[in-house]
């Protein structure tokens, strides 16, 4: 699965990154706890103990709220410098057959990302049993939850990587393929209020259900993960993003695998992409923009006009991202 030959010359090649990554990864969690701890030291410095208090609640925004940023790091060094900089088609004449390659490529980064917040984890539990806060919230939850999130992203920006030809290209299909399940729903609902003039919560037995629905559909959403509203709910939603990395992951390794790799400086590898997206570029443009311009005059002359500036925008903007070759 993993070539020791490879894993070298990886090594090698992003070296500084991974370890960069790994000491953030290791020292995010515990430093989360020593920021904290430092808070409650100086409020004893400078106010009465019974106003300073020592809690633990990873509900707060901390450290490891970014963990998911090296993962992306990793990846786009991984696949997208790679390609931009065309040393892919060195590797790729290498004797070793591309399961190998893209295997070895993602395992490296998987196991950096993995253990080295599974290490940063019990530094920071050693660290609660010395301090002894008053109170702990969240803290095997989020811990776990944080190393599940920055995995699903990893494993996003991987399938990108693989799927397109340099490194904006990769960054700019991660992105919309993060938000690209609310555009779907909220886009087309939208433009059903403006046209039906009803408000999409008054189909709902009550506007509870609606709320409901809408707040249980943000976690099929990849990018509503950065936030923490996840925390105060169920354990068992981070089983959406583990399904999602196997289906990043599966993406990634077949589109590696099966798709051509001599279209260096076009944004998808796969030739009978370009057509889709551009469709769905712009089709979201002519929603959007016919929204934005009905609700900024409150007008279906305004609607309509906004619907014909986006798919001017949409086909001008996927034409020039999708269709124009980048150079190396």
């Amino acid at each position: 699965m993993v070539d020791r030959g490879l894993l070298y010359r990886e090594w090698k090649q992003n070296q500084v990154v991974i370890l960069l990554s790994i000491v953030f990864l290791v020292l995010a969690n515990p430093l989360s706890i020593v920021n904290t701890y430092l808070s409650y030291q100086g409020c004893l410095a400078h106010h009465d103990p019974q106003y300073c208090d020592f809690i633990v609640n990873y509900r707060v925004n901390n450290l490891i709220g970014i963990n998911w940023v090296p993962g992306v790091i990793l990846a786009v060094c991984f696949l997208g410098m790679e390609r931009s900089k065309g040393t892919m088609d060195f590797i790729l004449s290498l004797p070793y057959n591309r399961s190998h390659i893209f295997q070895t490529k993602f395992w490296l980064g998987g196991l950096v990302i993995v253990l080295s917040q599974l290490i940063g984890f019990l530094l920071a539990w050693l660290l609660i049993l010395v301090y002894q806060p008053e109170h702990v919230y969240y803290f095997e939850h989020s811990s776990v939850g944080v190393i599940v999130i920055s995995f699903m992203a990893y494993c996003l920006l991987m399938a990108a990587g693989a799927l397109t030809g340099n490194v904006f290209a990769q960054l700019l299909t991660a992105f919309a393929t993060a938000v690209l399940p609310y555009l779907i729903v909220a886009l087309p609902a939208g433009n059903v209020e403006v046209l039906l003039g009803v408000s999409i919560w008054e189909l709902f037995p009550s506007p509870k259900a609606y709320f409901s629905l809408t707040s249980n559909l943000l976690y099929l959403v990849p990018i509503s993960y950065v936030a923490n509203e996840w925390l105060a709910n169920s354990k068992y939603i981070l089983l959406i993003p583990s399904v999602m990395s196997i289906l990043f992951y599966l993406i990634g390794f077949i589109s590696f695998k099966k798709h051509p790799s001599e279209r260096n400086g076009h944004f998808f590898l796969w030739k009978r992409l370009d057509r889709p997206v551009q469709i769905l570029v712009m089709s979201f443009g002519i929603l959007g923009f016919g929204l934005f311009g009905y609700y900024s005059g409150n007008s279906f002359i305004g609607y309509v006009l906004g619907m014909v500036i986006g798919a001017v925008v949409g086909f001008f903007v996927s034409y020039f991202f999708i269709y124009k070759k980048t150079k190396h």
